[in-house]
């Protein structure tokens, strides 16, 4: 891997979670492009918080001149996005859409309902099912979500005490998400430096998972950023929308939702068209 890969890792891993880590020695150049990739990634807070935090730990790595911009990002203390204080109520009566697939939002619903219904209910388990989901429904949408990521790795290390994983486990199986949920569990452990013992769902890390993990990663720092100027472009040199073919690239992974998502967007994307 580049070394603006393996250091940008590092500072995410050292700016969300104050992990221990070694940061390698770059050019000024190399360390404004990883700037950048932060930017992309719209992980400023967290790239720049690591940046602060092994600066202080070891000078003469990272030149004044990035120290200052990293300054401009602001010190992180504690969460970068904050979670609202109030979890959410669940309903054993209203029906809640997952997924594309009728069988898995059937599943999911019986899920919630039985859970609700419960002499011993969690909720702390349902949200983390939920956070999980989310994080699962981005990757197959649009791709990774670091801030998301992190969202899920930090509600894990806070209440992960509190979450009946017997339960979470029976659940990945029911929903079909074995594999999908194994994959989010590498992205922990390949970005936040989680460990085997933090993700009771992971089954193992094995050679497809990294290179996933590592094709992932190359295009979402590859990717232009997303501004509202250049969406206005795009949609005028293509004002007809394309169905979206991106869940197709996690197939394997969860073929059920990947295909029934592909549908859906392909009938979204002809009902768009003007005729």
């Amino acid at each position: 891997m580049k070394i603006l890969y393996r250091n940008f890792i590092r500072l995410l891993s050292i700016g969300a979670f104050d992990a221990q880590d070694t940061v390698e020695p770059m050019s000024e150049y190399k360390w404004d492009k990883l700037l950048a990739m932060a930017a992309r990634c719209d992980i400023q807070a967290f790239i720049g918080t690591g940046i602060i935090r092994y600066d202080k730990k070891v000078k003469d790595i990272v030149p004044q001149g990035i120290y200052q911009k990293a300054k401009e990002y602001g010190v992180v203390n504690g969460r970068v996005c904050p979670e609202t204080a109030d979890k959410p109520k669940y309903s054993s009566h209203k029906q809640i859409k997952k997924f594309s697939n009728f069988y898995l939002n059937r599943k999911y619903n019986q899920i919630v309902f039985a859970e609700v219904h419960s002499i011993d209910t969690s909720v702390d388990s349902l949200v983390f099912l939920d956070k999980l989901i989310s994080n699962i429904n981005t990757l197959m949408n649009t791709g990774l979500d670091l801030i998301q990521l992190f969202d899920l790795g930090y509600y894990l290390r806070e209440n992960g005490d509190k979450i009946d994983f017997i339960k979470i486990e029976s659940w990945i199986k029911s929903l079909k998400l074995n594999k999908i949920s194994n994959l989010v569990g590498c992205y922990l452990v390949f970005f936040f430096h989680f460990v085997d013992a933090e993700l009771p769902f992971l089954k193992s890390v094995n050679k497809k998972n990294e290179k996933t993990v590592l094709k992932t990663l190359e295009a979402t720092l590859a990717s232009p950023a997303r501004t509202a100027e250049n969406e206005t472009d795009r949609q005028l040199i293509n004002p007809i929308d394309k169905p979206n073919a991106h869940p197709m690239k996690y197939f394997s992974y969860f073929p059920l939702e990947a295909s029934s998502r592909l549908v859906s967007n392909v009938i979204k994307s002809l009902s768009n068209i003007d005729e």
